[in-house]
């Protein structure tokens, strides 16, 4: 029995022993240990195990260590930049975004705990994930607001006219030669003539009027513009053999014979260059203002951009939204003018889809180099 005892005594003070000898990483599910110091905060394996698990859920793909990692520290340095600006997200906000995203998903808060609990995820990841892209949208907007809100209408408008295509329309003249206003033996013989005579030089006018029994004789002998879809398939035919001012032979329809004459077709209309409107401020150089288009007093417009005056007009058509030029005025003072704002006022020149794909577009593009950035000027150290 004592010896028994003695065993069990001796087998105890191993696995002691085996406690303290043995990482305690070993033993823990999460590993919070030190991955990497950026400037003076540190990452643990623990951020890069849960942003994995998250991303993972979101994008339903999976991604490498080393991915995470470069996303994790993106991150950081993000988050840094944005409290050195003192950008903060509001418990407003927060939740806006959240049900925006419980909506989109059609699930409940609820569901989405059980979800993460489910992969591990803490649910304080996930806001955390929502409050990064909001602080970083607001760095942005900070940064680059006016260039991102309206660099799409800049770029999409169009310098000309630009013709778009339509389709095929028709404009010709005619002359219906009846069969109840002549037997047909001798509108056949008159309809022969005219052709000979109007590609001759004829007029076709007069001709219309002494022959022609169609509706169209009132107009003498206009009819269109008419889209191609609108004309039978044998109106078609011989127009589309025609060359312009050319008189076509005769053919027969229900009741009688036709002649046609081409006037012109049209596949192609042009589109009005539409009009700029643009809001703007010019201060003097000796203004102390930072951010010259934030105060409502000092804006001037929305106004379209052919009623202001030309040599300000000469500097906002070369400027992008956010950016100042400094020039002299007719007084010769120093004065600085800033594009604030630019629109399209045609609401149909462009469709808003498109407007958006390009801001996002140059979001992203403004959003990396700003990265770069700021990782140049950041201390990252791998532990």
């Amino acid at each position: 029995m004592m010896a028994f005892i003695r065993c069990i005594k001796t087998k105890v003070c191993i696995s002691l022993l085996l406690l303290i000898l043995v990482p305690s990483s070993a033993f823990c599910k999460s590993d919070f240990s030190v991955a990497y110091q950026v400037d003076d905060q540190i990452i643990t394996n623990y951020d890069i195990d849960q942003v994995r698990k998250l991303n993972n859920l979101l994008n339903r793909s999976s991604i490498t260590r080393s991915e995470v990692e470069k996303v994790v520290i993106s991150n950081r340095i993000k988050e840094i930049y944005a409290d050195r600006l003192k950008i903060v997200v509001s418990k407003v906000e927060l939740n806006l975004q959240v049900n925006n995203f419980l909506q989109t998903n059609n699930i409940t808060e609820k569901e989405l705990r059980s979800l993460l609990n489910s992969k591990g995820i803490d649910i304080e990841t996930f806001y955390n994930f929502i409050k990064e892209n909001i602080k970083w949208r607001k760095v942005l907007d900070f940064r680059f607001g006016y260039k991102i809100n309206n660099l799409a209408i800049k770029d999409l408008m169009p310098l000309t006219p630009t013709p778009i295509k339509i389709e095929k329309e028709y404009e010709f003249f005619e002359i219906f030669i009846s069969n109840e206003q002549y037997d047909p033996q001798k509108a056949n013989l008159i309809a022969n003539r005219l052709e000979i005579e109007l590609n001759n030089g004829a007029d076709f006018a007069k001709a219309v009027e002494k022959f022609s029994s169609a509706t169209s004789k009132t107009k003498k002998g206009k009819v269109g513009p008419i889209k191609k879809s609108s004309l039978s398939k044998q109106f078609r035919n011989i127009l589309d053999g025609l060359k312009t001012n050319e008189v076509s032979k005769p053919f027969k329809v229900n009741g009688g014979l036709v002649l046609l004459k081409l006037y012109r077709t049209r596949s192609y209309q042009t589109v009005k260059t539409p009009k700029l409107s643009v809001t703007y401020s010019v201060l003097s150089e000796s203004s102390d203002s930072n951010a010259p288009c934030s105060d409502e007093k000092e804006i001037r417009g929305p106004v379209l951009l052919s009623k202001v005056e030309k040599n300000i007009r000469d500097i906002i058509t070369k400027l992008m939204p956010g950016e100042s030029y400094k020039f002299l005025d007719n007084s010769g003072l120093a004065r600085s003018v800033t594009l604030c704002e630019s629109f399209v006022s045609d609401k149909q020149s462009r469709t808003l889809n498109f407007e958006n794909f390009m801001k996002n577009e140059e979001a992203q593009r403004l959003s990396n180099a700003l990265i770069l950035e700021l990782r140049r000027n950041t201390t990252v150290v791998k532990k």
